[in-house]
């Protein structure tokens, strides 16, 4: 049985891994296995026993706890002392998770919460209970494969008979459900004619004038204009938008860490927006030709969201901010040296009204 369940588990993984780490990700599917040192009274032939079972954590922005985790296993069968009987043991627990990221791929967490166990064959100790249980693990992003090695120790404590067990588990978490989808509908241009009286002294002309009008202040007529509602003082092009902006937040090679030399850009960029409320941006994030085509769009769409966190902290909201990767595809300067790549390593702004 034990076999068939690492197969499984394994399988599932590979089956549902995407290329992108699932913090980038609203959900996070973990299948596991783990062993169980459980208390030395509690009867059991075997004090050290095998798990499976499976985890589905929801992630939180803006908040304290970084993840609502419900989590699932059982145990094989497992054998009671000077007996002929066996039992099963199923446990589900809701944890809250807390993140502490180490460095761009590997993070450390503590997780609490509460739980029930459920015991096939009730005997000696092991009784059906209320459980709490408590722990600390690392997590490390795997590159390329779009999935992430997890590993904790857990304090297990059953409220009934006080039973202690001491879990160390290991799994696969793989990433469901990106963020930053949502679509910026364009503006409609409207065009306006109208006629226009002209009086002289001894005759009256009427004849059809297109009649200039910028009903948003901002230097381009109405019938030129393709973003009509332009809040006052923001700075136009030629048709009557903002033009895309750029943020010149370059990265190191296969790294999504910005520099603290460009905190007064996104200040500054930030501003713009804290003072035009109706203002939103897509955020759109560049790679070199270094390495493959879907690791390259797999680190764009992470600069990306890199910018639009950064963007976060100056209280501007997210549901204005939109975070797209375009990967190696769209570069500016060549592939073939140094400081050309390091130009196509770029993030830029476009704002809509």
């Amino acid at each position: 049985m034990r076999r068939i369940l690492i197969i499984s588990i394994l399988s599932i993984s590979m089956s549902f891994a995407t290329s992108n780490p699932s913090k980038e990700y609203s959900y996070e599917v973990t299948p596991f296995v783990s062993g169980i040192l459980t208390d030395s009274k509690a009867g059991l032939n075997d004090d050290n026993y095998f798990n499976g079972g499976i985890s589905v954590g929801k992630n939180i922005d803006d908040s304290f706890i970084n993840q609502i985790e419900v989590n699932y296993l059982r145990s094989n069968r497992v054998k009671y002392k000077d007996s002929a009987g066996n039992t099963h043991l199923n446990r589900i627990f809701l944890n809250a998770i807390k993140i502490f990221p180490l460095n761009e791929r590997l993070s450390a967490y503590t997780l609490a919460g509460l739980g029930y166990q459920n015991v096939t064959n009730e005997a000696f100790d092991n009784e059906d209970s209320t459980v709490l249980n408590y722990g600390a693990g690392l997590k490390y992003d795997i590159p390329y494969y779009g999935i992430s090695i997890k590993g904790d120790v857990r304090h297990l404590l059953a409220v009934k008979n006080t039973q202690n067990d001491l879990m160390y588990t290991i799994g696969l978490a793989m990433p469901l459900g990106k963020k930053y989808s949502d679509d910026i509908k364009p503006i409609v241009p409207i065009v306006v004619e109208e006629k226009k009286e002209l009086k002289e002294t001894h005759q009256k002309i009427e004849e059809p004038v297109v009649v200039i009008q910028d009903d948003d202040n901002d230097g381009v007529s109405n019938k030129l204009d393709k973003c009509p509602n332009t809040s006052k003082g923001v700075k136009v092009n030629a048709v009557g938008c903002v033009d895309t902006i750029n943020l010149n937040i370059n990265f190191d090679n296969n790294s999504t860490e910005i520099k603290n030399i460009y905190n007064d850009k996104l200040l500054s960029f930030a501003n713009i927006l804290q003072k035009n409320k109706n203002l939103t941006a897509v955020i759109e994030a560049h790679t070199d030709a270094k390495g493959s085509d879907s690791y390259n769009q797999t680190l764009s769409d992470r600069r990306a969201i890199s910018v639009v966190n950064a963007l976060k902290t100056f209280n501007i909201d997210s549901s204005r901010l939109r975070a797209v990767g375009y990967g190696e595809t769209q570069p500016i300067d060549t592939n073939d040296t140094p400081e050309g790549k390091a130009k196509n390593r770029r993030v830029t702004a476009l704002i809509n009204q």
